[in-house]
Formats: C-alpha cells, sequence, structure tokens
C-alpha cells in the first residue's frame, strides 16, 4: 500500500483512497497516480510517464499526461500532485 498524507493507493486491489473514501479514477489515472506515488517527491518526466501507463506502440496524444494530471488533481486535490515546468510532476511528500 502507498500512502501519501490522507491519499492511499493499494495496487493490488486497485483502490485509492483519500480520507478513507473512495475515490474512483481511470485505468490510466490509477497508472499515473502510482508510478507518481512509488518515488513520493521525486520528479518524473513526462515521457516516462507516458511510457508506464500506455503500451508499446499506442498512440499517445501531445497533451495527454496533462489531461490525465487535470483529472487527478480534480479528484484527489490540486496540491498533491505538483509540476516541475520543462521537467515533470511530482506527488508531493506528505
Amino acid at each position: 500500500v502507498l500512502r501519501c498524507g490522507a491519499l492511499m493507493l493499494d495496487p493490488a486491489k486497485r483502490v485509492v483512497t483519500l480520507q478513507d473514501q473512495p475515490v474512483e479514477l481511470s485505468a490510466r489515472e490509477f497508472g499515473l497516480l502510482e508510478a507518481l506515488m512509488l518515488r513520493p517527491g521525486t520528479v518524473i518526466s513526462k515521457e516516462k510517464l507516458e511510457e508506464s501507463i500506455y503500451g508499446w506502440g499506442e498512440e499517445i496524444a501531445s497533451n495527454a499526461i496533462e489531461v490525465h494530471v487535470h483529472n487527478l488533481r480534480r479528484k484527489v486535490g490540486s496540491d498533491r500532485i505538483r509540476n516541475l515546468r520543462g521537467v515533470g510532476y511530482r506527488v508531493a511528500e506528505a
């Protein structure tokens, strides 16, 4: 189980909770959040995030990661996922 403050992600059960309340995520949102929470505080490039949530050879829209991050921020709080402009994204350490 991965934790970041009140945010909890259980990869085995594919469950995300925020303050003990379930959060409904798409498969790609879940994969993105999991990739970020595996290394809290570490900035992960957009390219690495794309590799973690898309299959090999799958066509990826240029703004796909930004869209998924936007949706995740709406669901888990904008303060939890940070952007380092031009470098990548990270989950704020609790």
